[in-house]
């Protein structure tokens, strides 16, 4: 599973890695608007997390366009946030899939 994560602070990006090994899905910090292939990150994606508070209006729209079922608005940020999110995923992926 891939997912990305818009939003948050630069501190969050080694917590982000390890999480990803943790669940076994493929995650894509973004944080800035600047990243490069950001649009390729979004098209990509199975799901987009996005920290409303820590992330701009263009970015949002961004992925709405993209991922506009598969987002997911965390109004709180942080690791405890972003592990709670992807703890939920990873439970609906289970139960679609078996």
């Amino acid at each position: 599973m891939r997912c990305v994560v818009l939003g948050g602070h630069d501190r969050m990006k080694s917590r982000v890695k390890e999480l990803s090994k943790r669940y076994g899905i493929e995650l894509r910090f973004i944080n800035q608007e600047t990243q490069q292939n950001i649009d390729s990150a979004l098209a990509c994606a199975d799901f987009v997390i996005v920290f409303t508070s820590l992330v701009g209006h263009n970015m949002v729209k961004l992925a709405k366009s993209y991922a506009k079922e598969r987002c997911i608005f965390c109004h709180s940020h942080g690791v405890c946030s972003l592990e709670r999110e992807l703890k939920r995923l990873v439970d609906r992926v289970k139960e679609t899939s078996g």
